[in-house]
């Protein structure tokens, strides 16, 4: 490990990225430390070293919507195929760009 890197400097850094920081997730601290981490095992120096936090993980349940929830949503679209997009997206459990990239196939009665 470089002797320049000084563990107090580190720790300083980190709590000022964490302060500015205006993400609620703090996906970039998180990312930081975790490359820290790396630094340390490639460099064979224990996570003691720099001090690094505990990242913990967040346990959290999926929205789901009500019945009438869904029916509302169904029914506030206009067109047919904006009502069969949100029951795709809704009723596959699908991310839009999985939708996005739904191309129709369509089979000739004469095949």
């Amino acid at each position: 490990m470089p002797t320049e890197l000084d563990p107090e400097q580190v720790k300083d850094y980190l709590f000022d990225l964490q302060n500015r920081s205006k993400t609620p997730s703090q996906s970039y601290f998180k990312h930081t430390v975790y490359g820290l981490r790396f630094l340390l095992k490639t460099e064979g120096l224990p996570y003691s070293y720099l001090h690094l936090p505990a990242i913990p993980k967040v346990k959290k349940l999926p929205t789901i919507l009500s019945r009438e929830e869904i029916w509302r949503m169904l029914q506030s679209a206009e067109l047919l195929k904006h009502k069969l997009l949100i029951g795709l997206i809704y009723g596959c459990g699908l991310r839009c760009m999985e939708v996005r990239n739904i191309k129709l196939h369509t089979q000739n009665a004469a095949q």
